[in-house]
C-alpha cells in the first residue's frame, strides 16, 4: 500500500468533461458515448414533432453550465446525419432508455430521397447587430453544403458576391479610394487586392475548420460597415433576402429540413437584447418553411422582463416548454469516475484495487443511501472513491450553485493550483490511505467552493457559507469547524432543493453518514454539533417532530433583516451608481478629461440631466457635453435604450451618449448587495465588526459591478451614429470620444498627437513656461516614450530650430506662433500695448475652442 494517493492516480490535466468545438472536432465518435437522459429524450422527441411539422416551431436548448447541453446537441446533430446502422446501433446501446417506437418515428424522419442537412455553429460572442448574425448563418450553412457534398449553394452568398463586387475594377477603385481615405484604420492599410485575398483565405480555412471562421466574420464586418455607411446595396444582405436565400437552397437541393444548431448563442443576447428583429424574423421563417433553428443557451430567461411583449413573441417561436438539460445524478457519477483516471501501471492499479476495497468497507449506511439516491452500482461508486459518498454527492449540487464554470466538479477534480484551491489534486497529494481520516469529506470541499470561489457562488448559498465567518470568533477547534462546515454546506444546499432531498438534511443522521469512514465516527459528529448549540447553531423544528441544524447567526433578527432587504432593493439606480464610484470606472485623462463634461445617469435623472445640459451648451465653453447611462437590471436597460434613441431623434440634444446600461448590475448582484446591507445596518448597534465585515461584502459587489463595466461594452450614440456604434472594450471608447473630439476641435492641441496626460494637468504652469521658454523637458512634461516625447510632439523642425515659423510653416506651433505675431501687430498698430488677457482669449477661441469649418454640436 502506498503513502499517498498521488501514485495511485494519473490524472490528465487536459481532461474536459465540458464539450467545446475544439473537443468536438477532434474526437468525432464523442456522440455515441453520451447516455440519453430523461431530457434528451424529450430534445429528440421535439426535434421529430418539428421536423415532420407537427408543430412549425424552432426548439431552444437550455442548462446549467458543465450539464452536457454541448454533448447534447452534437449526439442529435450526429443521430440526423449518421447512416442506418449507425443511428440503430445507438438505439441498441440505449434500448431502454430509447424505445423502439422512438426509433422509428426518428428513422421515418431520415427515410425518403429528401435529406436533412444539419449545420453547426458554435459561440455567438462576435454577433453584433442583424448584419453579423445573417452573415454567420449564411457562412454556416454554406460550409454545411460543402461538407455534405452540395454544390448548389443558391445564389446571392454574401461573401461571393463581396469578392464579384470588389473585382469590378470600377468598384476597385472607388473602394480603394474610401478604404485610402477615410476607412485607412479599419483595414490596417490593406488595398482591395489585398483584402480579396484575405476573403478566399480565411473563407477557405472556414471550410476546413469551423472555428477558423471569426477572421472571415471580422473582415466581411469592416466591408459592411463600408457598404452601410456609402449605401452599397450589392454588399448587405438583408434578413429577408437570407430566407429568401435559404428557401432557394431547400427548394433547389430538395432538403426535407435545414436544421440549425447553434451552440453557446447565450451572449447572442446579452450583445443584442434591445434589437432583436432579425432573429424574431428568423425564428418566424420556421412556421412557413422547414429551416429550424437549435438554439443552446445558460439561463437568459431572467435577462428579459415579463412585461417585454418583443419577448413573449420570440418565445412563442420555439417549442414549449423549452428543454432544460440536466445532469443526472448518475451520470456526474460515472463522468467524475472518468475524470478520476488511474495510474495505468499494472501493479499500482492492483494495490489500489485492494485498498479502495478497504475504503469501500469503511462506508456501509452512507454508500446505500447514495447508490439508491443516485442510482448508480458498487463499481460506479468505487471509482469516485476515495472522495467520500456523500461528498461526491453534494459535489455534483454545489457545482450547479455557481453563476459560470469557474468551479465545476471537473475542474475540482483536474485543477492542479495546491495549496491555492485545495481541490482533489492537493488532496491526493497530501493524504493516503494511512491517514485518520482517508476519505475526502464533506468539510473538505469548503476551500475550493467557498474560500477560493465565493464570488462565484449564487447569493443564496454564499448567505448561509457566510456563517461560518461569523463564527470564526468563537475560537472553534478543528473537529468544530469541520463539522460546522458540513452543517452549512448541507443546509445551503438543501434549502436550494427545498429540503426535498433527504441526504441534504442537515439532521442527525445525514450528519453522522456525512462521516463515515472518517476519524470522526460513533455520534462523534452529532455531539460535536451539539457542543455547539445554542452558541452557533439551532435545532429547527420539522415536520413530525424531527429537528435539523440550522446556522443560528441572525436567526432572531430574520424579520427585519428582510425588511431592511426589502427597503435596500428600493435604492434608485443612481444611488447604486454613486456607492459603486462608477465615475472612477469610466474616468477619462488627459485631454478628454479636459475637453468632456461627463454626468453619470440612470433612467430615473437621465431626463432631467440632458435638459439641465441642453441649456448650459451656450455656457459651457470649449467643451463636449457627454452622458454615461447606468442600469440595475435588464428591463432597465431596455429603458435606457429608448430614451437615448429619442433623444438623439429629437435633435436638440448635442450631446454624446454612451450607455453602459448593457452590462447592468443585474438582480444577483443587487441581491447579494441588498442582502450585505441589510446585515450590515442590523447588527450595527449590536456587533460593529460584524456591522463592517457586512458593509465591506456590500462594497465587494458593487465593485464587482464597476469591474464589469469598465472590462465591458459600450454603445455610443451622436447625432451622426443615431443607431449606435459599438465599443467593445475601454481603449475602445476612449478612441470613439478622441474621434468626435477630433471632428469638433480639428485644430484642438490634442488632435496633433500625444504626450503624457501628466502634461494635460495645470499644476506646474510656471515651470511649463520656463521649460518652454529655454526648450527644456522637465518633471511633469518629460517622457521616455517616443511616442510621447513633447519635442515630437511639437515637432523636430520647430523644437530649437531658430524661426522654425518660416521653415516649417505647416506645424500647428507654427500657424500659432504666426497668428499670436498677427495679432500682437494688430494691437501695436492701433495703439502701444496688448493685455496677457487678450491674447488668452483669442488662444481658446481660436486653438482650444472652433476650427473655420466644425460644426458646433458632437456628431
Amino acid at each position: 500500500m502506498l503513502d499517498k494517493y498521488r501514485d495511485y492516480f494519473d490524472i490528465d490535466p487536459e481532461y474536459l468533461a465540458q464539450i467545446n468545438e475544439a473537443e468536438i472536432e477532434s474526437h468525432p465518435d464523442l456522440w455515441k458515448k453520451f447516455y440519453p437522459h430523461e431530457t434528451f429524450v424529450k430534445l429528440v422527441k421535439d426535434t421529430i414533432s418539428v421536423i415532420s411539422r407537427k408543430q412549425k416551431l424552432s426548439i431552444w436548448v437550455e442548462g446549467a453550465y458543465g450539464t452536457g447541453k454541448s454533448h447534447a446537441v452534437l449526439t442529435l446533430k450526429k443521430l440526423l446525419d449518421a447512416s442506418d446502422e449507425a443511428t440503430k446501433a445507438y438505439f441498441d446501446k440505449y434500448n431502454d432508455e430509447l424505445s423502439t417506437d422512438l426509433y422509428n418515428k426518428f428513422q421515418q424522419l431520415k427515410n425518403g430521397d429528401q435529406k436533412i442537412l444539419t449545420v453547426h455553429r458554435y459561440g455567438s460572442s462576435n454577433i453584433h447587430g442583424d448584419d453579423d448574425l445573417v452573415f454567420a448563418i449564411q457562412q454556416s450553412i454554406v460550409a454545411a453544403l460543402n461538407n455534405a457534398g452540395v454544390s448548389d449553394h443558391g445564389e446571392g452568398a454574401l461573401k461571393d458576391s463581396a469578392v464579384t463586387w470588389l473585382s469590378d475594377s470600377l468598384n476597385k477603385n472607388y473602394f480603394n479610394a474610401l478604404i485610402q481615405k477615410k476607412y485607412t484604420d479599419l483595414f490596417s492599410g490593406d488595398d482591395v487586392d489585398r483584402i480579396i485575398e484575405k476573403l478566399n483565405t480565411y473563407a477557405e480555412q472556414a471550410m476546413e475548420q469551423s472555428s477558423k471562421g471569426d477572421a472571415l466574420q471580422t473582415l466581411m464586418g469592416k466591408i459592411m460597415k463600408v457598404a452601410r455607411e456609402q449605401h452599397f446595396s450589392a454588399l448587405t444582405l438583408t434578413t429577408t433576402s437570407l430566407l429568401n436565400w435559404i428557401d432557394a437552397v431547400i427548394r433547389r437541393n430538395n432538403f426535407k429540413a435545414i436544421v440549425f444548431i447553434w451552440d453557446e448563442f447565450t451572449d447572442y443576447f446579452r450583445n443584442n437584447m434591445r434589437a432583436m428583429t432579425g432573429f424574431q424574423e428568423i425564428a418566424d421563417f420556421s412556421g412557413d418553411k422547414p429551416f429550424y433553428l437549435i438554439i443552446v443557451t445558460h439561463n437568459v430567461m431572467h435577462m428579459f422582463p415579463d412585461s417585454d411583449k418583443d419577448w413573449k413573441r420570440l418565445m412563442g417561436r420555439f417549442v414549449q416548454p423549452i428543454c432544460n438539460i440536466e445532469l443526472p445524478e448518475n451520470m456526474a457519477f460515472r463522468l467524475m469516475g472518468d475524470a478520476m483516471e488511474e495510474n495505468k501501471d499494472p501493479q499500482i492499479q492492483k494495490d489500489w484495487h485492494v485498498t479502495r476495497e478497504d475504503l469501500y468497507d469503511r462506508t456501509h449506511d452512507s454508500r446505500k443511501l447514495v447508490k439508491d439516491k443516485a442510482k448508480i452500482n458498487d463499481a460506479e461508486l468505487k471509482k469516485i472513491l476515495p472522495i467520500h459518498p456523500y461528498a461526491a454527492l453534494l459535489l455534483k449540487h454545489i457545482s450547479s450553485a455557481f453563476d459560470s464554470n469557474q468551479r465545476s466538479m471537473f475542474d475540482f477534480i483536474k485543477n492542479d493550483r495546491g495549496d491555492e484551491i485545495k481541490g482533489f489534486q492537493w488532496f491526493i497529494n497530501n493524504c493516503g490511505p494511512y491517514d485518520a481520516n482517508p476519505l475526502l469529506t464533506i468539510d473538505m470541499l469548503w476551500d475550493f467552493f467557498y474560500e477560493k470561489g465565493k464570488e462565484y457562488l449564487a447569493p443564496d448559498i454564499r448567505s448561509i457559507l457566510d456563517c461560518y465567518g461569523l463564527a470564526a470568533n468563537k475560537n472553534l477547534d478543528s473537529e468544530r469547524q469541520r463539522v460546522l462546515k458540513t452543517v452549512l454546506l448541507l443546509q445551503a444546499i438543501s434549502q436550494r432543493t427545498g429540503d426535498s432531498v433527504e441526504l441534504f438534511i442537515p439532521n442527525e443522521r445525514n450528519l453522522n453518514n456525512a462521516f463515515e469512514g472518517s476519524d470522526l465516527e460513533n455520534d462523534e459528529p452529532v455531539r460535536t454539533a451539539d457542543s455547539m448549540v445554542p452558541d452557533i447553531l439551532y435545532k429547527k423544528p420539522m415536520p413530525g417532530g424531527k429537528t435539523q441544524y440550522s446556522a443560528l447567526i441572525n436567526s432572531g433578527n430574520v424579520v427585519e433583516i428582510d425588511k431592511q432587504k426589502e427597503e435596500q432593493k428600493k435604492k434608485s439606480t443612481s444611488i447604486l451608481v454613486q456607492e459603486a464610484d462608477m465615475a472612477s470606472a469610466l474616468s477619462l485623462t488627459g485631454a478628454l478629461r479636459l475637453r468632456y463634461e461627463v454626468k453619470y445617469v440612470s433612467y430615473s435623472n437621465f431626463k432631467l440631466t440632458i435638459n439641465k445640459l441642453r441649456g448650459q451648451e451656450d455656457s459651457i465653453g470649449n467643451k463636449l457635453m457627454a452622458v454615461v447611462t447606468f442600469a440595475r437590471d435588464d428591463e432597465e436597460s431596455v429603458q435606457i435604450g429608448k430614451v437615448i434613441k429619442e433623444a438623439i431623434a429629437d435633435g436638440s440634444y448635442h450631446i454624446v451618449f454612451i450607455d453602459a446600461s448593457i452590462t447592468p448590475l443585474g438582480n444577483d448582484l443587487l441581491d447579494q448587495y441588498a442582502d450585505a446591507m441589510a446585515n450590515s445596518i442590523v447588527n450595527l448597534k449590536q456587533d460593529r465588526s460584524l456591522a463592517n465585515q457586512y458593509d465591506n461584502n456590500a462594497k465587494d459587489v458593487l465593485k464587482k459591478w464597476r469591474g464589469k463595466i469598465a472590462s465591458g461594452e459600450f454603445m455610443v450614440y451622436t447625432q451622426d451614429k443615431p443607431a449606435g456604434e459599438r465599443a467593445v472594450t475601454f481603449d475602445q471608447l476612449v478612441e470613439y470620444l478622441f474621434a468626435i473630439d477630433r471632428k469638433h476641435y480639428s485644430e484642438g492641441l490634442e488632435t496633433h498627437g500625444s504626450v503624457n496626460d501628466t502634461m494635460w494637468q495645470s499644476t506646474s504652469l510656471p515651470t511649463g513656461v520656463e521649460y518652454g521658454a529655454k526648450e527644456e523637458t522637465k518633471g511633469q512634461f518629460r517622457s521616455g516614450n517616443e511616442q510621447t516625447k513633447l519635442e515630437n510632439y511639437i515637432g523636430k523642425e520647430a523644437w530649437k530650430v531658430p524661426e522654425y515659423w518660416k521653415s516649417a510653416p505647416y506645424l500647428p506651433i507654427s500657424k500659432i506662433k504666426v497668428e499670436i505675431d498677427k495679432i500682437i501687430q494688430d494691437a501695436f498698430a492701433s495703439g502701444d500695448r496688448i493685455s496677457i488677457a487678450q491674447i488668452y482669449d483669442f488662444l481658446q477661441g481660436w486653438i482650444y475652442n472652433l476650427s473655420a469649418t466644425a460644426p458646433r454640436q458632437p456628431n
